[in-house]
């Protein structure tokens, strides 16, 4: 069995981009790495073209990123977001949540 891998890049200026899967065998050390490098409060923009797999764990994770974020009296923008992020999120009306 291979394992899901997933990759978090700093690009500068308040930008990141995520890469690889976005599932449940990722989320975890996703969020781990976010707190790690103060990206909770600290990111502006997250790209999301490198994103090959999301579920919804993957999903709830960039929900919860983006709450963090407000709460830290900041705005997370979530760029090129996966078709099937989105569809995930038409499905649990969160929609609104990514744009």
């Amino acid at each position: 069995m291979i394992r899901a891998t997933a990759q978090l890049a700093e690009k500068g200026e308040g930008r990141c981009a995520l890469s690889g899967a976005l599932t449940f065998d990722t989320a975890a050390w996703i969020w781990q790495q976010l707190q790690d490098g103060l990206w909770l409060g600290r990111a502006r923009h997250a790209d999301l073209s490198g994103i090959t797999d999301a579920d919804s764990a993957g999903l709830a994770l960039l929900i919860a990123w983006r709450a963090a974020a407000s709460a830290e009296g900041g705005e997370l923008k979530f760029e090129a977001v996966p078709e099937r992020l989105l569809a995930l999120a038409r499905l649990t009306e969160a929609e609104s949540l990514l744009a």
